[in-house]
């Protein structure tokens, strides 16, 4: 009677899980794009409706599983994060049990494994990322194997490869052996290729593909006019889709053009469809600084800190709030923003750790290079080296001003395309700050190379490459690290095409 209850329950179990379906249709779209342009409280209302109709479809919870990497990722509620993260273990239970036919089992479990693993990171949980990730590169690579002509493989294939592919070579055997070989050109150009299909399956991932597309031309092949140039011609809508908006945003700053930034930001459609993100007020502060309008700066800057839950960047934001009081000449305030960057935030990301170390040396930037520096950064290069007429090397005392000197007239001379110039001068920077603690050097080693490699000049640009990641101890290194790396893969990969020759590790 035991076994035959046993036998009774194993029977139904199977055919429960047998109803489970991976069905992708119109409506399935319509909830894939809302989520994807962060339109994440409609898309949960979309979800719920379209379960009562189809409850053993997967594929919502797949979606589901997308929205809430989202509001994770950009908003970091711990409270959230305690009852979203156990969801993403639940549902690949339920895809495990999927039926294996459908090229979107393999595919849902991937991209599970990698929305687990970003939340994982952003949660400070990096051994599970590190084997969630993995997890989710071996199950997109059987998928391309088992369903070659299902395109949103590539997507998240390339994605992983390109990262893969920026490991240093002399670790490269150790993914070979573990079957995780990267390969940054490859990799984004699976990307592109998805991007540029027709088939059937070209609005799957084609959201996914258009916000990764460009974070890997900047930061894996060292090609922002590429990036920039593809924001400008492919189909975005920056109004209406706030992730790519976001992007845009992000990538506008990070490039000199803090205007367009703050145009792009200023011009999203606002309403209760889309998820409400802090992060747009601090990358609207940034936009506002470097263009040395403080009161804007500073009312984008407060909206951040007081509507952020989360930790990353939070003392970024009030050291930049530090910074405005400080050149706006009212020291207290600024001591009391420095006072915040002490007592909240993270040291996760590089910028954290920067503001830390910046408030616990006790000492405030030279005032003409903070101005100089944020002019720069917003694209207002003119205006930046104006500042510096009549100026030399010795009009700053200390080795890391006359290294910051030398490095922002490199950086400017560089962005207008004064190229001889700029190489002079960051040879300049680096021997100033090769022994300072600060970013100058290495910095200006990372720049010089992305010269030569411009100019084809593999060799030379690989030794500037290997000599950013020589330089010890300093902030933003693994920034600068992460793109010498890939920068080192690519001469290596040149060299070896033209002549055969390869730069040691």
């Amino acid at each position: 009677m035991k076994n035959a209850l046993i036998c009774i329950f194993v029977f139904f179990s199977s055919l429960a899980h047998a109803q489970y379906q991976l069905i992708w249709d119109d409506r399935i779209q319509q909830i894939n794009d809302a989520v994807t342009s962060m339109r994440i409280p409609e898309a949960k209302r979309m979800i719920a409706a379209e379960r009562k109709t189809h409850p053993k479809n997967l594929c919502l919870d797949l979606l589901e599983s997308h929205a809430d990497l989202y509001e994770l990722f950009f908003n970091e509620s711990r409270d959230v994060f305690k009852t979203a993260y156990p969801m993403f273990s639940a549902r690949i239970e339920k895809f495990e049990k999927a039926p294996q036919n459908s090229p979107f089992r393999d595919y849902g479990l991937g991209v599970l494994y990698l929305s687990k693993a970003a939340v994982a990171i952003r949660f400070e949980k990096n051994l599970e990322a590190a084997w969630d990730f993995r997890k989710a590169y071996l199950y997109f690579k059987d998928n391309r194997k088992r369903f070659p002509q299902f395109s949103p493989n590539e997507v998240y294939f390339g994605l992983l490869t390109t990262l893969l592919g920026s490991v240093p070579n002399n670790y490269q055997w150790l993914l070979n052996i573990i079957g995780m070989p990267g390969d940054i050109n490859g990799g984004i150009s699976m990307v592109y290729k998805y991007i540029q299909s027709k088939d059937v399956n070209n609005k799957i991932a084609r959201n996914v593909a258009m916000l990764v597309y460009p974070y890997l031309l900047v930061i894996f092949e060292g090609n922002k006019n590429k990036a920039l140039e593809f924001l400008d011609k492919a189909d975005y809508d920056f109004k209406r889709n706030h992730l790519h908006a976001y992007m845009a945003t992000n990538l506008y700053l990070g490039n000199q053009q803090a205007k367009r930034s703050v145009e792009t930001a200023e011009g999203i459609v606002k309403s209760d469809e889309y998820t409400d993100v802090p992060f747009w007020h601090f990358e609207k502060g940034f936009g506002y600084l470097n263009q040395l309008k403080f009161e804007q700066s500073e009312k984008e800057f407060l909206q951040f800190v007081n509507q952020f839950k989360g930790n990353f960047y939070l003392k970024d934001a009030y050291e930049k709030l530090s910074w405005i009081a400080y050149l706006r000449g009212d020291q207290q305030k600024a001591k009391a923003y420095r006072n915040m960057v002490l007592q909240k935030g993270s040291l996760v990301p590089d910028a954290d750790k920067m503001a830390m170390r910046n408030a616990e040396g006790g000492t405030w930037p030279h005032p003409l290079l903070l101005k100089a520096r944020l002019l720069s950064d917003g694209g207002m290069f003119k205006e930046s080296l104006d500042l510096f007429k009549g100026k030399s090397t010795d009009d700053f005392e200390s080795a890391a001003d006359k290294a910051e000197f030398v490095y922002r007239l490199a950086r400017n001379h560089d962005l207008m395309g004064d190229q001889d110039i700029a190489i002079k001068q960051y040879n300049a920077a680096i021997a100033f700050g090769r022994d300072v603690r600060d970013y100058f050097a290495a910095r200006s080693a990372l720049q010089a190379a992305l010269i030569y490699e411009q100019r084809k000049d593999y060799a030379k640009a690989g030794s500037y490459f290997k000599t950013a990641l020589s330089m010890k101890d300093y902030p933003y290194k693994n920034s600068i690290d992460q793109k010498a790396k890939s920068g080192v893969y690519r001469c290596n990969m040149a060299l070896k095409s033209v002549s055969g020759k390869q730069l040691a590790d």
